[in-house]
């Protein structure tokens, strides 16, 4: 019996010690109490100055600056790329006049003066395109340099007195909104019904001169008749009797026909602005 306890009492020391000896090993972690955390205070925007009408006005004659400069240099190019297409063109005249000869000659065959006439042709169109974008530079230099009378005229919703030469422009803001390609055949038809011929489109839609100088006229047409003109008042009158808006120019400056056009639609705007 004696001998038990003895035994007994050895088992309980040996617990006792693995059980201190375990407790040195890993001591027993705090539970530390979870703190929810607190969400951040959203930061109140700060609302963006509000330009005066003096940056407004600095910024606005920034940006016609750099279009001039960027019209200025595209023109320059289209005029020196014309003057080749131009010598191009020369060149295949000639050489259609000489083949006609010879073919009457009897010398070549005829598909060598028809090739010419293709070529010729080829060359004419390259001539035609480059004049067009130079065209349309103009056009679109003599809406930009008429911006300022554009924005502090009021907007016409009645007919007005077209003799006023001294101002650049006419601006009308139609009641109605019309898909590009409906405005172009419903105007195109009335001209041809009035003239006998299709309306002289200079520019329809986005060109490649409006995204090189960037601005959208994604959605306008521009006409090559002078408002002042017998067929640019008829188109005028006819526009504002549909409600369509347009935009008459005469001219880039006063009393010259350059860049005089009729710009059916709103006003182009500049890419990304």
């Amino acid at each position: 019996m004696r001998r038990k306890q003895i035994i007994g009492i050895g088992l309980l020391i040996v617990a006792l010690v693995s059980l201190s000896t375990a407790q040195t090993r890993h001591p027993a972690r705090s539970v530390k109490s979870v703190k929810t955390a607190k969400p951040k205070p959203t930061p109140t925007p700060v609302a963006a100055p509000t330009p005066s009408p003096k940056e407004l006005a600095e910024a606005a004659a920034a940006s016609r600056a750099k279009l001039m400069e960027a019209s200025e240099t595209y023109r320059e190019s289209l005029e020196r790329l014309l003057v080749l297409q131009k010598q191009n063109e020369d060149r295949a005249t000639e050489i259609v006049a000489r083949r006609k000869l010879l073919l009457e000659e009897g010398v070549i065959a005829k598909r060598e003066v028809e090739e010419s006439e293709t070529a010729l042709q080829e060359a004419q169109k390259k001539t035609a395109e480059t004049a067009q974008r130079m065209n349309e530079v103009e056009q679109l230099v003599a809406e930009v340099m008429a911006a300022e009378q554009l924005a502090n005229q009021p907007v016409e919703q009645e007919p007005v007195n077209t003799t006023r030469y001294r101002v650049l422009l006419v601006r009308y803001t139609g009641r109605n909104i019309w898909a590009l390609t409906e405005t172009y055949s419903k105007a195109d038809a009335f001209f041809r019904a009035r003239y006998g011929r299709v309306l002289p489109v200079s520019a329809f839609g986005q060109t490649e001169t409006h995204n090189r100088l960037g601005f959208d006229h994604s959605t306008a047409l521009d006409v090559a008749v002078h408002p002042d003109s017998a067929e640019g008042q008829a188109l005028q009158a006819y526009l504002r009797a549909e409600g369509i808006s347009f935009i008459a120019i005469r001219g880039a400056i006063a009393g010259s026909a350059t860049g005089a056009h009729i710009h059916i639609g709103a006003p182009s705007k500049r890419l990304g602005f």
